[in-house]
């Protein structure tokens, strides 16, 4: 018999919505609540499951609900202390959306929380799930590629998509840029970075608090050197809305996973767009993509399933190495890490 487990949302914008969607219609998976201080919205997003409540907060969330198995949070990214630690001390397992925080204290004190109170911790990190990166790893731990000489990362959008929910909310290298650099490091396992250097712009979004593009040159312990590309200011007439791929050169091959290509046009009389069939599409009535492949493999994971989602300890490497491209981007001196 499968286990049922009970889920709480805590965020009810844009990722809140979906993971609420995706668990609402997942075998074995009770949505429970949603949580946000905007209870019309909160209401709007909980209607897709029957009998799901609506809480304010996450204090009201768990003056009430203590039966839970599982809580995402996809809050803004600098709210995510809070609930993460009570939400931990409370017994129930979480489940950040990334980055895992803006700070790195904040990152440390949410992985301590989890592992004094013995709850598992995960992060969104989606690309994961993305079967062409997946697959792309295991030609690397297969041998099949030798060791890696060279990678490089490419990761831009359209100045219609992300400036246009997180612009002055969310630096373009915590939204963008995080994704390649957990994605780098999950492919480099075994290597550390040991200096950054970085360069950004924000000629076109600098008014909108957030910037253009952002480069950055790194080296691992290993010897292997990344170049990172992220950019949020493609024209929104853009062939490809998320324009993303990565190489990687190694001593015995080399891999290409190019992924700006939808695979689905649609042209009508006024405009003309990709239509996403990778990450959250929506496909007879449902959300389908990496982000459901997430999510179904997070209830299996906490069921003891061996599933690549990232941890607490991955996450706060990725955040480190990301903070130390906006370091460098804003001093422009080369970043050391140890």
């Amino acid at each position: 018999m499968i286990k049922r487990r009970r889920v709480t949302v805590i965020g009810a914008g844009f990722m809140g919505s979906m993971h609420a969607s995706i668990f609402a219609n997942m075998v074995g998976c009770e949505l429970a609540a949603i949580v946000d201080p905007n209870l019309d919205l909160a209401g709007v997003v909980a209607a897709k499951a029957p009998g799901c409540k609506v809480y304010a907060s996450h204090e009201a969330l768990l003056a009430v609900e203590r039966d839970l198995d599982l809580v995402s949070i996809c809050t803004p990214d600098n709210l995510h202390l809070a609930p993460a630690v009570a939400v931990a001390q409370a017994g129930i397992n979480v489940f950040v959306e990334k980055p895992i925080s803006s700070k790195v204290e904040d990152a440390r004190a949410i992985i301590a929380a989890c592992e004094a109170a013995k709850v598992k911790l995960g992060v969104g990190y989606l690309l994961r799930f993305d079967p062409r990166y997946a697959a792309a790893r295991e030609l690397m731990t297969s041998g099949k590629i030798g060791e890696p000489i060279h990678i490089y990362a490419r990761r831009n959008s359209a100045r219609t998509e992300g400036p246009k929910r997180y612009g002055g909310k969310l630096p373009l290298a915590l939204h963008v840029t995080v994704h390649d650099v957990d994605m780098v490091l999950w492919m480099l396992d075994g290597q550390h970075p040991v200096s950054v250097y970085a360069q950004q712009t924000d000629r076109l979004l600098g008014a909108a608090g957030t910037q253009d593009s952002l480069a950055a040159i790194v080296r691992f312990s290993g010897g292997t050197v990344v170049n990172f590309e992220s950019a949020w200011s493609l024209p929104s007439g853009a062939r490809h809305m998320i324009d993303a791929r990565m190489e990687l050169i190694g001593t015995e091959g080399a891999f290409e996973v190019q992924c700006g290509d939808s695979g689905l046009y649609y042209a009508g009389s006024d405009n003309s767009r990709e239509i996403d069939t990778q990450h959250w599409p929506t496909v007879n009535g449902r959300i389908d993509g990496d982000l459901a492949r997430q999510l179904n493999g997070l209830l299996a994971w906490l069921d003891g399933a061996a599933m690549p989602i990232a941890t607490g300890r991955d996450a706060l490497r990725s955040l480190e190495l990301t903070l130390a491209m906006m370091q460098s981007a804003e001093s422009g001196e080369i970043v050391r890490l140890g």
